[in-house]
């Protein structure tokens, strides 16, 4: 049965922030108070790159996270490898969020780039052999490590995406134990133009998009 390990929304300023920790209030507030745990905010040189961050918010649970850097900030839903069978409550939940979410920040800055993310691990105790099988004409069912990436374009909503797929097997611990299987990372990006995003125009691609995330699509992907 897959196991879903996070949903995440990262969004590219049309300017690098000098003070990105100036958005905290907002979104916290904005969000009734999700990020209830301490953050942090990490004293890093002016001259270190952009897009670490410089500020990291999260719930006390472990469950939401708000990552800003002076390139970027991502919203993230830690699933935490819950099964496949609460994706549709996980998909709602990451979908409202993700509204609050855009509703602040689109009124403090403006966006050129975003991607959305999700990261899965289906368990398999002969994954080298489920992804030869799918992909490869070779023989490496003995393989310790298979690592595949490909990229499809595609248009939608005015936006022209990347669609990468990554596929690679894996250990992953769950309830304390190791297990062997697949990790499916899915990342759906915009290219850059000169224009910047439009916030009503990313949450209907974001809803479109989201369902190519479900358990079905990921198992697909292998099986």
């Amino acid at each position: 049965m897959e196991k879903i390990i996070k949903l995440q929304l990262a969004l590219f300023f049309q300017n690098s922030l000098s003070r990105p920790d100036n958005l905290m209030v907002g979104i916290n507030a904005s969000m009734g108070n999700l990020f209830d745990g301490m953050p942090q905010i990490v004293p890093i040189p002016p001259d270190a790159p952009a897009d670490i961050p410089r500020v990291n918010m999260r719930s006390e649970n472990g469950k939401y996270n708000c990552n800003i850097a002076c390139s970027r900030i991502d919203f993230i839903l830690n699933a935490e490898n819950q099964n496949e069978d609460n994706w549709p409550e996980i998909m709602q939940d990451f979908l409202a969020k993700v509204k609050l979410f855009s509703n602040e920040i689109f009124k403090k800055s403006k966006f050129v780039r975003f991607g959305l993310i999700g990261n899965f691990f289906i368990p398999d105790k002969s994954a080298s052999n489920s992804m030869t099988k799918k992909y490869l004409k070779v023989d490496l069912n003995t393989a310790e490590e298979i690592n595949l990436r490909f990229n499809k374009r595609s248009t939608s909503h005015g936006f022209q995406l990347n669609n990468i797929t990554s596929i690679n097997t894996a250990f992953a611990e769950t309830n304390g134990l190791i297990e062997k299987g697949i990790f499916i990372e899915l990342d759906i990006n915009n290219i850059p133009t000169q224009d910047t995003t439009n916030q009503d125009s990313l949450l209907q691609l974001v809803e479109k998009q989201i369902p190519s995330f479900s358990p079905d699509k990921i198992k697909g992907l292998v099986k």
